[in-house]
C-alpha cells in the first residue's frame, strides 16, 4: 500500500546576524505540515523550523525520508526560506562567511532525488535565486556558475514547484505572513470552491501559478513561478482539511464553536435582545450559517465570499456579522444593486433593529429621503446603499471609509453585468486599496449561484464558501405541448411524466403560443393551492399574460389590493393592473409605481393573500422577497434590439425563486417549450447545465474610462505607473493571472489618454507625477464613460454660461451615451420627427445642436429630443396619462410610466455629476440642481416642492391635487380641515395624516 512521506522545512531566523530575517517561512512549513497531518494522521515525515532546521538535521531528514520510500510511495519535500544566487538553500546555521559548507546545494538535492526509489517526489521551493529585497534571497551571495538549475530537480516521477524562475526574487504575502507560492498551494490543496475529496496536483498546477503571478502583480512586482516534471498517472492528493494541529498552529483562525441554537451566539457578546429578535424570525442556524460562523469565522472578523442558491440563508450571514460589528463599535454597510432592494432591506432592518433595538439604520439610494449627511458624519450603525451611491460617496468624501468595520456586498454576481459591473468592481477595488492605507474593513460578499468563481475570492482576499444546498429542494423541468414534463429530481438525471392531462393544451389563437400551455398549467397549479410566479421577457407580455389568466382562471378578486392602490394620477398601466387584480392575478414591471409594486408584493408574499399568480419581468429575480411554489419561464431569452439567450446562471437564479420555506417541501421550476426538440435542448442546456464562470465586466475597449475612474481613487501617481492601476481591478487581476506582461501592451493607449487629459485640463503633471485636477476629479468620480466626459466638457464649453441653467442641464444630459437608452419611437412616417422643433421652441437652437453631438443615426437625435419633451412635462406637473397620450404616436410603441420613470431616474443619477463639471468649467456661476433633482424624483413643479416635506409621504397625484387647490406648504396642509382634504387625498393618506395630528396635539 502506498505511503506519503513528508519533510517540511521553514527558516525565518538565523544564527548569523548578517542574514535578514523573514516573517513567513516558519508559517509556510507549519501550514503544510499541520494540514497534511490533520488530513492524513498516519503519514510519516518531519517538521523542521528555525532552530531545528540546521544543515545536519535537514540532510538527515531528506536521507531518511527518500531512503525509506518504495516504488509505490510518494515523497513531499518543501523548503521555505532564503536561497542564494548560486542555487543553495539557506539553513538556520548558515554563515555568510562560509556559504559553501553551511548551505544545501541544489545539486545535492537533485542527486538525492535521483537515488530515491519513490514513485513520485514533489519538491516545493518557496525561495529564490536572484537579488533584491524583500525577496527570499541572500543579496550578497555569489552568482551561480553552475549548470545545476531548477530543471535538474524535475523529470519523470519528479515534480518541482518553485516560487520563481532562476532570475527572479520570491516574495511574501504581507497580510498573511506567508510566501506567495505557499499561500497559493495551501489554498488550492484545501479545494476552496471545488467539489470532491481529492485534488489532482498536475491539473491544478496552472491555478497555483496563476495565483502567484496575479498576487505579485498586485504588489507591484514580477514573480514567475515554475512548475516542472511529470508523473505517470498524475499525483492525486487528498483535499486538505483544517483540524486540531492547524488550529493549534494558527489560533487566530479559530475560536468559539456554536450549535444551531441561536442562544449559542451569546458567546460572541451579542445582546440578549438581538438573539430574541432573531429567534422570532428563525428556528435556528442552518448548515450554511453554521459553517460560516464555526469554520469561516465571520463573527471573528474574517472576510468571506459566499456562493449559495436563493433562499439558502446567506443574507443572514451578513446580517449576523453586521450586528456583531456594531456591538464592537464598528459601523456596518450593506451594498445592494437596486433601490428596491435597499428600500426593502431598510424597512426590514428598521423594524428589527431601529424600532426594537434602538440601532441607527440609514439608507442612501439617490432619492430625496436619503440620509447622506448622517453617513458623511458617521452618525449611524447600519447603512444601506446602492453600489453607485457608495462608490460616489467614498470617492467624493473618502473619510466615509474611516469608521467602517464591515462591508456586506449582496448580489455580488452583478460584477459580471455589462452596464453596472464597473461600479461594483471599482468600489471593491477602492476597498482593497484602502487596506494599503491602514483601513481594513471586513468584507462579506454574497453571490447567487455561479459557475467557477474564477479567482474572485482571491482578488478580494477572502475565503470561499460554496454550497448548492437549498432549504427547500427544487424540481427543475421542461414542459411541452403534449403535456409531458421532462424533469430532474433529487438523485435522478432525467425523468418523464404526463404532467397535464392529454387534450388540455390546445391552440387558443391564430397560431401556437405560450398561452396555450400557460393557461392549463397555471390552472392546475392554482387548484393545488400553489402560488405561481411567471417570468416574461418584456413589460407588454407581463400585462397580457396576467390579463388572460385573470380572464381564464376564475380566481377570487384581490379587492384588498385594489383598495390599497393610489387613486389619483393613474397611468394606463394602473387601469390594466386593476383589471388583472379583479381576476386574482397581477403583474410586476417598471410601469407600476412604487405604491402599486409594494401592494402587489405584499399580497403575493402573504400565503393567504388574494394574488395567487404574479407575472413579472426578469428583474424580479434579483433578490426581492417574492418566493413562489412554482416558477414558470415562458421565454428563454431577453427581448431587445437583438435576442440574447439567458445564461445558465440567469436561469438558475430565476428558477431559484421557487420554494416557499415553511410552506412546501419542494419547489418547482418549469420552462415552457413548444415542441419536443426545443424541450430536449432546454433540458440539456439549462436544467442539466452548469452556471457560467464569474468574469469581470472590464472592457479593454473602454480602458480610458477605467483609468480615469481609478485615478480618482488615488492622489498622485508616477506617470509611468498609471498602467499598474489596472492590476488592482478584478479584470486586471485576471489578465495578470494569464499573462503578467499584458500591462505593457496598453502603455501607448494610456500615454495618449494622459496627453488628452492634460490638454483638457483634467490632469496636471509635476516632475513625472500626475494627479487629477478638480475638474478631473469631478469627471473621475462621475458615472460617465470617458467618451461622455469628452462630449460633456466640449458641449458645456460651447454654451454661453448664461445658457447653462439647471433645466438646460437636464436637456444636455440627454446627449450623453449613458442616457441613450431605449426610447419608444415610430421609425416609419414622420410622427416622431416633431420633437426637435418642440425642443427648439422651449430651449433654443444651441441646446438642439448639443442633442445632435455624436449622432450617426437620426432616430437617436429624435429620441433625445423626445426625452427632453417628456421630462419637461414631468417636472411641470403634467398628469401622467396626458404625458403618455401626448408622446405615444403609435400604440405598438407606447410611452408608459416605466419609460418616464426610467428617463427621470437616469437623468437624476447623472445630473449632479453634470452640474459639478459645469460649475468647475464656469466658476463664476453656481448651478444649483438640487431643486430640479427633486422635481425629477417627484414629478412636481418647483412651486409644489415644499409639499414633499410633509410628515407623511404622498403619491404624485396627491401632491398635484394639493398644489392645484392652492395648498403648497406643509403648514397649509396641516391646518386645512379634514373635509377639504378628503377630496384631495386618498383614504390611507388621510388616516396617516390624522394619526400624525393626534400625536402632534398630544
Amino acid at each position: 500500500m502506498a505511503t506519503i512521506y513528508t519533510s517540511f522545512v521553514g527558516v525565518d531566523k538565523h544564527l548569523d546576524s548578517g542574514i535578514r530575517e523573514l516573517t513567513g517561512a516558519r508559517r509556510d512549513a507549519l501550514a503544510l505540515h499541520s494540514l497534511f497531518k490533520d488530513t492524513l494522521p498516519e503519514i510519516g515525515g518531519s517538521l523542521l523550523i528555525n532552530e531545528d532546521a540546521t544543515l545536519e538535521t535537514v540532510r538527515a531528514s531528506l536521507v531518511a525520508t527518500l531512503g525509506q520510500a518504495t516504488s509505490d510511495d510518494v515523497v513531499i519535500f518543501s523548503f521555505s526560506g532564503h536561497g542564494t544566487r548560486d542555487h543553495r538553500l539557506v539553513m538556520h546555521d548558515t554563515y555568510l562567511s562560509d556559504l559553501e559548507n553551511t548551505t544545501l546545494p541544489m545539486e545535492e538535492l537533485a542527486n538525492l532525488f535521483r537515488r530515491s526509489s519513490a514513485r513520485a517526489i514533489l519538491c516545493i521551493l518557496d525561495c529564490c535565486f536572484s537579488g533584491g529585497a524583500p525577496a527570499k534571497v541572500l543579496e550578497n551571495s555569489p552568482v551561480s556558475r553552475s549548470v545545476i538549475g531548477l530543471q535538474e530537480l524535475a523529470g519523470e516521477g519528479r515534480v518541482l514547484i518553485a516560487a520563481s524562475k532562476e532570475s527572479e526574487p520570491a516574495y511574501e504575502f504581507p497580510s498573511h505572513r506567508q510566501g506567495l507560492l505557499t499561500k497559493a498551494l495551501v489554498d488550492v490543496l484545501q479545494g476552496e470552491g471545488r467539489d470532491g475529496d481529492t485534488i489532482e496536483l498536475l491539473s491544478a498546477g496552472g491555478s497555483i501559478l496563476e495565483r502567484v503571478r496575479a498576487e505579485a502583480a498586485r504588489l507591484g512586482v514580477s514573480q514567475t513561478p515554475v512548475f516542472l516534471g511529470n508523473i505517470v498517472g498524475g499525483l492525486v492528493l487528498p483535499r486538505l482539511k483544517r483540524g486540531d494541529l492547524y488550529r493549534a498552529a494558527f489560533p487566530e483562525y479559530h475560536g468559539i464553536l456554536v450549535s444551531s441554537n441561536l442562544e449559542d451566539l451569546a458567546a460572541f457578546g451579542l445582546r440578549r435582545e438581538v438573539l430574541e429578535e432573531w429567534s422570532s424570525r428563525f428556528s435556528g442556524l442552518n448548515n450554511l450559517q453554521l459553517t460560516a460562523v464555526n469554520e469561516f469565522r465571520v463573527l471573528d472578523g474574517d472576510s468571506l465570499l459566499v456562493v449559495a442558491p436563493t433562499s439558502s440563508g446567506k443574507t443572514f450571514i451578513g446580517e449576523m456579522a453586521s450586528i456583531k460589528a456594531v456591538h464592537e463599535g464598528r459601523k456596518a454597510v450593506f451594498l445592494l444593486p437596486y433601490k428596491a432592494l435597499v428600500n426593502e432591506k431598510y424597512e426590514s432592518f428598521t423594524s428589527s433593529y431601529s424600532d426594537k433595538l434602538d440601532l441607527r439604520v440609514v439608507r442612501c439610494t439617490g432619492d430625496h429621503g436619503d440620509q447622506t449627511g448622517l453617513i458623511a458624519h458617521g452618525q449611524y450603525d447600519l447603512a444601506l446603499l446602492t453600489y453607485e451611491m457608495f462608490l460616489n460617496l467614498s470617492g467624493v468624501m473618502p473619510h466615509v471609509l474611516q469608521p467602517i468595520g464591515l462591508v456586506v456586498v449582496d448580489e455580488a454576481q452583478f460584477i459580471t453585468d455589462s452596464s453596472r459591473g464597473i461600479n461594483l468592481e471599482l468600489l471593491l477595488t477602492s476597498l482593497i486599496a484602502a487596506r494599503e492605507r491602514g483601513l481594513v474593513p471586513q468584507i462579506i460578499a454574497l453571490s447567487a449561484v455561479i459557475g467557477d468563481v474564477n479567482g474572485f475570492h482571491e482578488w478580494l482576499r477572502t475565503r470561499l464558501l460554496v454550497t448548492y444546498e437549498r432549504p427547500v429542494p427544487l424540481q427543475e423541468g421542461v414542459l411541452e405541448r403534449s403535456g409531458i414534463l421532462v424533469y430532474k429530481d433529487e438523485g435522478e438525471a432525467r425523468k418523464t411524466m404526463q404532467f397535464l392531462p392529454r387534450g388540455s393544451v390546445y391552440q387558443r389563437r391564430d397560431k401556437p403560443q405560450s398561452q396555450d400551455l400557460i393557461v392549463p398549467l397555471v390552472a392546475q397549479l392554482v387548484s393545488d393551492g400553489e402560488k405561481v410566479l411567471i417570468f416574461r421577457n418584456a413589460k407588454g407580455p407581463t400585462q397580457g399574460c396576467a390579463q388572460y389568466l385573470a380572464n381564464s382562471l376564475g380566481l377570487v378578486p384581490a379587492t384588498d389590493v385594489i383598495a390599497a392602490l393610489p387613486e389619483s394620477d393613474r397611468s394606463s398601466t394602473s387601469e390594466a393592473l386593476r383589471s388583472c387584480l379583479a381576476g386574482g392575478t397581477a403583474f410586476h414591471n417598471t410601469n407600476l409605481n412604487a405604491e402599486e409594486r409594494a401592494a402587489v408584493e405584499r399580497s403575493f408574499r402573504d400565503p393567504d393573500g388574494r394574488v395567487r399568480v404574479l407575472v413579472a419581468t426578469t428583474t424580479l429575480a434579483a433578490g426581492i422577497n417574492t418566493p413562489a411554489d412554482t416558477v414558470i419561464l415562458a421565454e428563454m431569452f431577453f427581448k431587445g434590439e437583438k435576442e440574447e439567450p439567458f445564461t445558465v446562471s440567469e436561469y438558475k437564479n430565476m428558477a431559484g425563486r421557487a420554494g416557499r420555506l415553511g410552506y412546501k417541501t419542494e419547489g418547482k421550476s418549469i420552462i415552457i417549450a413548444q415542441h419536443s426538440i426545443e424541450q430536449d435542448r432546454f433540458f440539456q442546456h439549462y436544467v442539466l447545465g452548469s452556471p457560467e464562470a464569474l468574469r469581470s465586466s472590464f472592457d479593454p475597449n473602454q480602458i480610458e474610462t477605467w483609468i480615469v475612474r481609478l485615478l480618482a481613487q488615488v492622489k498622485r501617481v508616477p506617470r509611468n505607473e498609471v498602467a499598474t492601476l489596472l492590476t488592482h481591478t478584478y479584470g486586471g487581476y485576471l489578465l495578470a493571472r494569464r499573462d503578467p506582461t499584458w500591462g505593457g501592451s496598453v502603455h501607448a493607449r494610456i500615454d495618449e489618454l494622459l496627453r488628452q487629459m492634460l490638454q483638457l485640463g483634467l490632469l496636471e503633471e509635476e516632475d513625472g507625477v500626475v494627479s487629477l485636477t478638480l475638474l478631473g476629479k469631478a469627471c473621475g468620480n462621475s458615472p460617465l464613460s470617458f467618451r461622455s466626459v469628452l462630449r460633456l466638457v466640449e458641449s458645456l464649453r460651447a454654451l454661453n454660461p448664461d445658457r447653462i441653467t439647471p433645466l438646460n442641464l437636464v436637456a444636455v444630459t440627454q446627449s450623453l451615451l449613458e442616457s441613450d437608452a431605449y426610447t419608444p419611437l415610430m421609425k416609419k412616417g414622420n410622427k416622431d420627427q416633431v420633437w426637435p422643433s418642440r425642443v427648439l421652441h422651449s430651449y433654443g437652437s444651441d441646446i438642439v445642436r448639443l442633442l445632435q453631438r455624436g449622432v450617426n443615426d437620426e432616430f437617436i437625435y429624435y429620441a433625445r429630443a423626445k426625452r427632453v419633451s417628456i421630462l419637461s412635462n414631468w417636472v411641470h406637473g403634467v398628469p401622467l396619462s396626458d404625458i403618455e397620450r401626448a408622446h405615444t404616436v403609435n400604440p405598438f410603441y407606447p410611452i408608459e410610466y416605466g419609460n418616464i420613470r426610467g428617463f427621470s431616474d437616469t437623468t437624476r443619477f447623472l445630473l449632479r455629476s453634470v452640474a459639478n463639471i459645469a460649475n468647475l468649467l464656469s466658476p463664476s456661476e453656481n448651478f444649483d440642481v438640487e431643486p430640479v433633482l427633486k422635481q425629477l424624483e417627484f414629478g412636481l413643479p418647483d412651486d409644489a416642492l415644499a409639499l414633499v416635506d410633509l410628515p407623511i409621504p404622498l403619491t404624485r397625484g396627491e401632491y398635484l391635487a394639493l398644489w392645484q387647490a392652492g395648498l403648497v406648504t406643509p403648514e397649509q396642509v396641516l391646518e386645512s380641515p379634514e373635509d377639504r382634504l378628503s377630496s384631495l387625498l386618498g383614504k390611507q393618506s388621510l388616516v396617516r395624516l390624522a394619526a400624525f395630528r393626534r400625536v402632534g396635539n398630544s
